[in-house]
C-alpha cells in the first residue's frame, strides 16, 4: 500500500491530534521504514520481518509501534511493542483504526487476560471503558465523530474481533534481530 496516495490515509492523518490524545495512536505522515526498528533500544522493539516489505505507520506512547508488511502473497497490519509480543490486527487498516477508536485501551485488554478467554477480556473492556471516560470524558462524542469523518466500519462486537485476531498467527514472521520470535499476548490459549 502506498501511504503517500491513500485518500484514507491522508484523512487518518488530517485527525491525527485527535487520535493520538483521545485513542494513544499517534499517525505518520510518512511511514519509517524497517531499518528503524532493526536495531536494539530500550524504548523501541526491534524487530525484523524477513521477505516482507515494511513500515512503520503509527506509534503509541508506550512506544509500541504498528506496522503495514507486505509480501508476494499477503498484506498485514501488527502491532509490536517492546516486550516481544506480536498482534495480528488483520489486513484492512480501516478496520484496524475503527479498532483502535472502538477499544483505545485494547493493548491493556490483552496484557491483563493473557489466558485468552473472551468472558474475562469482556470484562476487563468495561472497566477499562469506564476508566477511559472518567479519564476523556468527551471519549464517546470524539469515537463518534471519528467514525463518521473516516467512514470506519462499526464493529458490532470489538472485543470479539479482538479476541480472534489476538488467537491468529501472523501470515508473516516477525523476530527480534537477535533470531527469537515475536508471540502473541494470548495465542495458544484456547478460544473461549
Amino acid at each position: 500500500m502506498r501511504f503517500s496516495g491513500n485518500e484514507f490515509w491522508r484523512r487518518v492523518v488530517e485527525v491525527s491530534d485527535v487520535l493520538v490524545y483521545t485513542f494513544d495512536l499517534e499517525v505518520f505522515e510518512r511511514p519509517l521504514g524497517a531499518e528503524a526498528y532493526a536495531t536494539e533500544a530500550p524504548w523501541l522493539p526491534a524487530f525484523v520481518v524477513p521477505q516482507a516489505r515494511v513500515s512503520v505507520v503509527a506509534r503509541n506512547l508506550m512506544g509500541s509501534v504498528y506496522v503495514w508488511c507486505e509480501d508476494e502473497q499477503t498484506t498485514c497490519c501488527l502491532y509490536i511493542d517492546p516486550r516481544g509480543t506480536v498482534v495480528y490486527l488483520g489486513d484492512d487498516l480501516r478496520e484496524v483504526v475503527a479498532l483502535i477508536i472502538a477499544l483505545p485501551y485494547w493493548p491493556e485488554v490483552l496484557a491483563q487476560c493473557a489466558g485468552g478467554e473472551l468472558s474475562s477480556m469482556r470484562e476487563v473492556a468495561r472497566r477499562l471503558e469506564v476508566e477511559a471516560c472518567d479519564e476523556v470524558y468527551a471519549l464517546p462524542a470524539a469515537r463518534q465523530e471519528q467514525q463518521e469523518f473516516l467512514e470506519l466500519p462499526v464493529l458490532a462486537d470489538p472485543v470479539r474481533r479482538l479476541h480472534e485476531l489476538a488467537l491468529q498467527e501472523p501470515p508473516v514472521t516477525v523476530s527480534s534481530p537477535h533470531g527469537w520470535r515475536y508471540q502473541s499476548p494470548i495465542r495458544g490459549y484456547a478460544a473461549a
